[in-house]
């Protein structure tokens, strides 16, 4: 039999094309490239089509995949899984040749059919296996051997600057070994594979969300918020895992509300040191899990010598040698064998040794990585920026010390105190507000939880469900009796912040709620979401009175005039609009000097809008005249999240403080004088994103919600220490 590619013809599995080269229903060519001959179709389904194809040239039966939908996010995905089946060469990858993929156009057609010929992989998918035998669990001895065969294909991937982002049991297939002795598996399925180099990591650290891949019950919470790393790769395998030793779908397994465990264990006769590993490969937040393929590969060597009971919960994770120890400039690709693990462990260990100082605490984004340099000059560039930073801070507090107008060592670090450190929930912590009065504070996550803590004792009072969506915005009421909050439901609700009793559900936007602000008299609630647009609802009638549009992508930021009838708006579009609440009157547009914006903030005296950029600076306009004053520049990372303090003055004089949330490359707090242009201190502590900064009505307390599922409070200098010596 032959089969003709031609999605329009009307006979495609005509018998006697068997015996022809052109289709003689369409006019068609049948073989393909001068040697593949299309015998059968095999499936379809998705974006695709997936054949069964003899290759005259080698004598071989392949796999052909067709994308039948040209779309050029679909285009982009089939062009990368054939780039990189191209590169990866281990006999549990599916093995395309260099001219493996091309584009073939049917007879009077003028759209091309992208076609990428690969082995085949002979068996069945671990989802049909598991199938086949009624779900019955497999042995731990099998897990442990298969996880070993996964582990070192994961490692050849991430060796190669990528990571396969979908791993489940259905992209992995069990076919006979060549001794017949065992099974073998292969990982398939490459078209989301995701390359990780230093813009994807730096674009990830800056909040900037991916494409997402999500297969419910396998993908990670990072991945589902578009923010996949390599270790969203362990995350998906221990979920697998749990499925064949228990033979249950994940899903099927209740988390711990505590601490976001799957409760498996009871479903699967597996020994504590195993059932560890896959929990480790499960944990929540990324930097909980192991940090390469390595680690697991020596956590498993304990278990076969029986020692694995030496750390209960947490796999070994190989020492790293001293910092001055080179990574090599060009690694070797390492044999997949196990007999040559140990001196891929040793250059593993180099870069570990050089990403752990960049990242400083999150190391688990550069750690795949092959391009030492790359990390060699990312840490050198950080070192050379703290000391600068400790050397300006270090003069300026000199020129503070001598000059009669200085800031009398304000916000130095001895002054600034971390007063605790909540870990508030299982999933990053999107947003947080502190009530007027300084006793609540109010934090929404991606856990799809709010909760209402204690400021003061840092305990938790309250935990509300948000309809089983996640949490993008809080904010408090300048009045202190309601608080907002928004989310990926699309709807922003309105909670008495005493009772945590759902008061008012508004509805009309048609994305998510991605930032959420109340009027500095309390009555009137903007919101700003995904759908391009800011909505202005009035709470006393409960009614929408303005719909503001303008922004061509999603709005992520707003700020309110403390003063006048103004909103600010910042947006993924590059620009920041000023808004009339009054007249909906759209009144000013600033372009910034990065494509995306990620936080603005209005100064206590409503002069000043600040805008923070995925570039990593802050630009300061004045308010009414529109002129840019000053442009600001983070010490090194994404600005996030923004927050001015309020004033302190004497003598007449003010000082505008500005606080800085950033990015996971550099997840510190920096403390600006935003009325000179002045870098006075940074915070450190997270392991990632700062999301979002609140700060108290009288200036003493700074809140910082992070990516690292933490809460920080920290003690500020009082308002009467912000003051300038005459």
């Amino acid at each position: 039999m032959s089969y003709c590619l031609n999605p329009k013809c009307p006979n495609p599995a005509d018998p006697w094309h068997a015996h022809n080269r052109i289709c003689c229903h369409c006019g068609s060519s049948l073989v393909l490239q001068q040697r593949y001959h299309i015998k059968r179709l095999l499936g379809e389904g998705g974006f695709g089509k997936t054949f069964e194809v003899e290759d005259h040239h080698h004598l071989q039966t392949k796999v052909l995949k067709v994308l039948i939908d040209d779309n050029p996010k679909a285009v982009a995905l089939f062009e990368r899984e054939a780039q990189v089946l191209s590169r990866l060469q281990h006999p549990g990858i599916p093995k395309v040749e260099p001219d493996g993929y091309f584009t073939f156009y049917p007879r009077n057609s003028h759209k091309p059919l992208h076609c990428l010929v690969m082995e085949l992989i002979e068996g069945c998918n671990l989802e049909e296996w598991m199938a086949q035998r009624q779900h019955q669990p497999i042995t731990e001895s099998r897990a442990v051997d298969w996880l070993k065969q996964l582990v070192e294909i994961l490692h050849q991937v991430h060796h190669q600057n990528y990571f396969h982002r979908d791993i489940k049991p259905s992209n992995i297939m069990l076919r006979p070994s060549k001794t017949g002795e065992d099974w073998q598996l292969a990982l398939i399925d490459f078209g989301t594979a995701r390359e990780v180099s230093g813009t994807y990591l730096a674009k990830v650290g800056a909040g900037h969300r991916m494409t997402g891949i999500v297969s419910p019950g396998y993908t990670p919470p990072e991945q589902i918020n578009g923010k996949a790393v390599p270790q969203s790769d362990f995350f998906a395998l221990g979920r697998t895992f749990v499925y064949l030793l228990a033979g249950r779908h994940p899903n099927d397994f209740q988390e711990d509300p505590r601490t976001g465990e799957l409760r498996w264990r009871e479903s699967a006769r597996v020994s504590e040191n195993f059932a560890n590993l896959i929990d480790r490969l499960m944990s929540p937040f990324p930097g909980n899990r192991p940090h390469n393929t390595d680690a697991i590969s020596q956590y498993l060597e304990t278990i076969d010598q029986g020692t694995g009971g030496s750390s209960p919960r947490h796999p070994v994770t190989p020492s790293p040698p001293p910092p001055t120890s080179p990574s090599p400039r060009h690694p070797v690709t390492p044999s997949p064998h196990t007999h040559h693990r140990s001196s891929r462990s040793r250059r593993w260990r180099a870069k570990k040794a050089v990403t752990k100082k960049v990242l400083m605490g999150t190391a688990i984004l550069l750690l795949p990585l092959s391009a030492a340099q790359f990390s060699r000059e990312i840490d050198a560039f950080l070192r050379q920026a703290m000391s600068s930073m400790r050397r300006e801070t270090a003069t300026n507090m000199v020129k503070m010390s001598r000059s009669p107008d200085a800031i009398s060592a304000i916000y130095s670090l001895q002054q600034i105190a971390l007063t605790n450190t909540i870990s508030a929930h299982l999933w990053g912590v999107n947003a947080i507000a502190i009530s007027p009065d300084n006793r609540l504070l109010v934090s929404g996550s991606a856990d799809k939880t709010l909760k209402i803590w204690d400021l003061a004792t840092g305990d938790q009072r309250q935990v509300l469900d948000h309809n089983g969506e996640q949490v993008s915005a809080v904010a408090v009421s300048p009045k202190g009796f309601t608080f907002a909050s928004g989310g990926s439901d699309r709807t922003v609700k309105l909670w008495g912040l005493e009772s945590g009793k759902l008061l008012w559900t508004f509805e009309g936007h048609s994305g998510w709620v991605l930032a959420i602000a109340y009027s500095p008299d309390g009555n009137i609630l903007a919101s700003a979401s995904a759908d391009g647009t800011v909505k202005l609802w009035e709470l006393a009638s409960a009614t929408l009175t303005h719909t503001l549009s303008g922004h061509t992508s999603q709005v992520v930021s707003l700020a309110f005039s403390p003063r006048e009838p103004l909103l600010a708006s910042g947006s993924d579009d590059g620009t920041i609009k000023l808004w009339n609440t009054t007249t909906g009157k759209l009144l000013q547009t600033w372009q910034s000097n990065s494509w995306r914006v990620r936080s603005v903030a209005i100064s206590p005296d409503g002069k000043i809008l600040a805008s923070g950029s995925e570039s990593g600076t802050i630009q300061l306009y004045s308010l009414h005249t529109g002129e840019l004053l000053r442009t600001l520049h983070r010490q090194s990372g994404a600005v996030q999240s923004l927050a001015f303090m309020p004033l302190g003055a004497t003598s007449g004089a003010e000082t505008l403080i500005l606080a800085i949330g950033g990015g996971s490359l550099d997840s510190t707090i920096e403390l600006w004088d935003a009325s000179k242009g002045e870098h006075l201190s940074t915070l450190t502590g997270h392991r990632d994103t700062v999301h979002s900064l609140s700060i108290s009505a009288d200036g003493t307390i700074l809140t910082s919600g992070s990516e690292d599922n933490t809460i920080k409070i920290w003690r500020l200098p009082s308002t009467g220490q912000i003051s300038i010596e005459k």
